[in-house]
């Protein structure tokens, strides 16, 4: 038995229920309710955040409200639940085995489960692996001490890099964006534990730097960089093969008053599902979505999550692709066969 927890965005109403495990989607014919379950990672992190608030958007069950294809209503018969994982690993192999419609993870986690590298090894490739779009993106964020002698990232080779908790989706997805940048793990030292640990020993030398990769503005880094005893460093793509789903980024004051404006990495974040999700719900989500984040449908909410194909990490739901093609006017991006980045 797993514990769910669902969001239920729009009214604000928390849901908790007991599933059992089982196939792709759950109908309970009694009530007509398709139970859709989202992998989040673990409760407070960023992601499951997400997955609360995906969870409240594309919620529309007998007995809610009425849809009349141009209104944010969700998809009809739909019950999005919001399931916490161990990490992002985690949250694929639980969709692999059918014990989760949906996870949230980011490009290079999908990128890897799809072609068995990194942390699918062993477990091997997720061929049926799907996206529904990309809803975000996450960012490098490398904190060093203010009075550190580091200028970028190739200047903390042979250094002590805080990444966060092992198999973590920071420490994984941290790994990925400072090869990008030129670091390579054989020239650096990861350290794992808790952040909030980390940034202690940034100031009393016990590490050199913190690598913290979350949307922005991020929570963690807002409170740091206000206390002005840290700084950040620049990231820009050096490496050779980075795949085309990694792209640049800035981190100015907007995000973070009184910093000063650095280049940064970035990945998307998707929302992933396998090939055998009825084409009816991936198309329905992706409308979901589109109409909950676009500020001429009525019902909008503010801080909705919009949908997004213009970088591809693993292939689309074809049905999800057809979506957004028609809502957006536009081609969804086409997936390359970049080199293994796990």
């Amino acid at each position: 038995m797993g514990l769910l927890g669902g969001a239920m965005a729009a009214g604000g109403m928390a849901l908790a229920v007991y599933l059992s495990g089982g196939s792709a989607i759950e109908s309970v014919a009694a009530q007509d309710v398709v139970y859709f379950r989202i992998g989040g990672g673990a409760p407070g992190s960023t992601a499951y955040g997400m997955a609360g608030q995906l969870a409240g958007t594309v919620s529309n069950p007998p007995g809610s409200r009425q849809c009349d294809g141009e209104g944010a209503c969700g998809v009809e018969g739909l019950l999005g639940l919001a399931q916490t994982t161990l990490n992002p690993v985690d949250s694929l192999e639980s969709l692999r085995r059918g014990s989760l419609e949906a996870a949230i993870i980011s490009g290079d986690v999908a990128d890897a489960a799809l072609r068995g590298t990194g942390a699918f090894k062993k477990s091997g490739a997720m061929a049926d692996l799907r996206a529904i779009a990309n809803i975000g993106a996450v960012t490098l964020h490398i904190l060093v001490p203010k009075e550190s002698k580091a200028t970028d990232v190739k200047s903390l080779a042979g250094k002590r890099v805080a990444v966060g908790l092992e198999d973590s989706d920071n420490a994984v997805t941290a790994r990925v964006l400072l090869r990008a940048a030129g670091l390579p793990d054989k020239k650096t030292k990861f350290i794992l534990g808790e952040i909030p640990a980390a940034a202690r020993e940034l100031l009393t030398g016990e590490v050199d730097a913190l690598a913290v990769v979350d949307q922005m503005p991020s929570s963690e880094v807002a409170i740091l960089m206000a206390t002005g005893d840290y700084r950040l460093l620049s990231a820009e793509v050096t490496a050779k093969d980075v795949p085309n789903y990694i792209f640049a980024e800035w981190i100015t004051d907007a995000q973070y008053p009184g910093v000063a404006s650095v280049r940064a990495l970035a990945v998307p974040t998707v929302l992933a599902v396998r090939a055998d999700l009825p084409g009816q719900i991936a198309g329905g989500l992706v409308r979901a979505l589109w109409h909950s984040a676009n500020p001429a449908t009525p019902g909008t909410a503010t801080g909705s999550i919009a949908p997004d194909m213009t970088r591809a990490s693993v292939p689309w739901h074809p049905e999800a692709a057809s979506a957004f093609a028609e809502l957006s006017n536009s081609t969804p991006a086409v997936l390359e066969s970049p080199a293994p980045t796990n």
